[in-house]
């Protein structure tokens, strides 16, 4: 296939910040969606707790979407965010100023996030919310209640990511005040050790702090972002590769020609993905922090981190179009991409409130029937979000 660079399927998105979006990384976060809405699916419906579902290879496969998905979600935070810190870093380039990046990261989350609080909090009933207003508001009240998940379930990963978004401008300025003055090659040596040292650092803070705490903090030590430092870094090092490249410096010919063949990076994710499911069949622990050793934890982790990797790297660096591109920045899949924040923030309490007036077969047709309903919902939902809060929040970013 011929040459070319990937404009074809971006757009500018002038009605939000104003910049060029790729609607190839807008699908990869449908996907990741979607994975993360199949999983909780499976388990709410009871196939993946029932007596054949326990036992099925096909509810290994499903019962790691979500742990992917999150996966995928934390490399795209790392590759978009680190970019233009990266460029400063590393040819000195413009950088947006501090103040402007905190609230449009704010804006990016919080807003849409309030919404759904309220939500959850309608339909669950206030006195049976885990946590205080404040802790739940802010997304620190894992910091101070005894609750594994309080409020919206899957609002723990937007903890993480806050706490993402406040680590990368300290680590980034480490990293300028490490290059400055020095040759271009050793800033990107620095950089990347740097990376790789986070990766360490997670599997250190996994395999040597955590056990060292009370058993009941352990899920509050694992269930934070050292722990996920590693999927972080993988997308930071496609922001170096990225901003490399887009320099007009080659990146070296192995990685370009990987970027350039999005079906072998996806059969590298893949196989990735399936040693997982293999553990998972053979020690078989659920997928979360506080149900598995140090050693399996600590595997899992790297495994789905490679897998992540893969399935974005062709679409963040690749200097080819090809017909996965074209699948994956196809527009159903793009406007799933656009909405997806808003469904990750619905989905499950979709799902709290359908099993309130409907019961599910713990059966696969009972999985697919609940996959069927809560999907159009929860992207309904999605899009009453993207244009009545996220879109005119963002509008308002400097």
């Amino acid at each position: 296939m011929a040459e070319a660079a990937i404009e074809p399927v971006e757009r500018v998105d002038l009605a939000t910040t104003g910049r060029k979006r790729s609607t190839t990384l807008d699908g990869v976060r449908a996907l990741a969606a979607l994975a993360v809405v199949v999983y909780h699916c499976s388990s709410a419906s009871g196939f993946a707790r029932s007596a054949h579902g326990s036992k099925s290879v096909f509810v290994a496969v499903v019962g790691n979407f979500g742990n992917f998905g999150v996966a995928v979600f934390f490399v795209l935070s790392g590759y978009l965010l680190f970019r233009e810190f990266v460029r400063k870093i590393l040819f000195d380039g413009e950088r947006t100023p501090l103040p402007h990046y905190f609230e449009r990261r704010f804006l990016r989350i919080y807003p849409a996030y309030w919404l759904a609080l309220i939500g959850f909090v309608v339909v669950t009933g206030a006195p049976l919310v885990a946590g205080g207003a404040f802790g739940l508001l802010t997304l620190t009240e894992r910091q101070f209640s005894n609750a594994v998940f309080p409020g919206i379930g899957v609002a723990w990963t937007l903890y993480v990511e806050v706490a993402f978004y406040v680590f990368m401008p300290f680590f980034a300025g480490f990293l300028w005040l490490l290059c400055r003055r020095r040759d271009v090659l050793i800033r990107v040596t620095i950089v990347l050790v740097a990376l790789v040292g986070l990766v360490v650092f997670a599997h250190v803070w996994i395999g040597l702090i955590v056990p060292a705490v009370p058993p009941d903090m352990r899920i509050r030590f694992l269930l934070n972002l050292p722990t996920y430092f590693g999927w972080f870094a993988a997308g930071m090092a496609l922001a170096v590769a990225s901003v490399w490249s887009s320099s007009g410096r080659r990146l070296p010919k192995s990685i370009t020609q990987l970027a350039n063949r999005p079906v072998v990076c996806w059969s590298v994710g893949i196989l990735a993905f399936l040693m997982v499911v293999l553990i998972q069949t053979n020690f078989g622990f659920r997928g979360r922090p506080d149900d598995e050793t140090t050693l399996i934890l600590q595997a899992r982790m790297f495994l789905q981190g490679i897998a992540a990797l893969f399935f974005v790297l062709p679409m963040a660096i690749s200097a080819r179009v090809t017909g996965l591109h074209a699948f994956v920045g196809s527009r159903p899949l793009a406007w799933i991409g656009v909405i997806s924040y808003g469904i990750y923030l619905w989905h499950q309490i979709i799902i709290d409130e359908l099993l309130e007036w409907m019961t599910f077969s713990p059966d696969f047709i009972g999985f697919l029937k609940m996959v069927a309903i809560v999907v159009p919902i929860a992207s309904l939902f999605g899009w009453v979000s993207f244009r009545l809060i996220e879109k005119p929040a963002l509008s308002l970013a400097k």
